[in-house]
């Protein structure tokens, strides 16, 4: 709950921040878009070596605050892979545990600095940082006390390309580096549910890929 809390916090403060500053812009044909992508059902953030622990469902809010910049706002849900349903694939005879509950969120923060010479926000080449905040938990359909716990941190120094047509589609694809920290907690016989998370601190190559409406 603390996690959750911090990351409404961040929104919050974000949100206040940036509404100042777009009220004083002159009016362009897109100030908004609001993004998602279904894929990422099939797996994240959570990943077993090259197992997806959970899927994510996802919505994403971008906003122009300046005429070269935006700030996006991202919040997810996260619950059973579409592509590997743990919360099914545990319940069987020969398992140790007759099933499990998968469930978390996850939040995302991602500020934009466009550098396009012929376009505005939020269209255009870009570049920015890029924070996400992601909590799951797995836990024993047979004792709720026996589960797993996990919390997720990305810092990334994104860039990127939106597009977006006349008709207000808008396309988003952008990659980079940064650093990750994974830590999970177990609880009661947690450990027998996966007996091979580990926690770990590491460079990463972020990638991301979402498309939706602007106006």
């Amino acid at each position: 709950m603390k996690g959750i809390r911090n990351v409404l916090l961040m929104i919050i403060i974000v949100l206040l921040a940036s509404s100042g500053t777009m009220a004083q812009q002159a009016d362009s044909p897109q100030r908004f878009v609001v993004k998602t992508n279904p894929l990422a059902a099939l797996g994240g953030p959570f990943w077993l070596i090259v197992v997806p622990l959970t899927g994510e469902y996802k919505v994403l809010f971008e906003a122009k605050t300046l005429p070269k910049q935006s700030v996006t706002l991202g919040a997810s849900y996260l619950g059973p892979s579409l592509l590997l349903n743990l919360d099914k694939l545990s319940e069987n005879e020969e398992a140790d545990i007759s099933g499990v509950n998968t469930s978390g969120f996850r939040g995302q923060l991602i500020y934009k600095f466009f550098i396009s010479r012929d376009t505005e926000a939020p269209e255009g080449l870009y570049v920015g940082p890029h924070f996400s905040y992601a909590s799951a938990s797995i836990t024993s359909k047979d004792n709720t006390s026996d589960k797993v716990e996990g919390v997720k941190m990305n810092f990334n120094g994104i860039i990127g390309y939106q597009l977006i047509t006349s008709g207000g589609f808008a396309l988003d694809i952008y990659t980079g580096l940064g650093l990750r920290n994974l830590k999970w907690t177990f609880s009661g016989e947690g450990d027998v549910i996966f007996d091979q998370l580990e926690d770990k601190g590491s460079a990463t190559v972020a990638f991301g890929f979402s498309f939706g409406y602007a106006f």
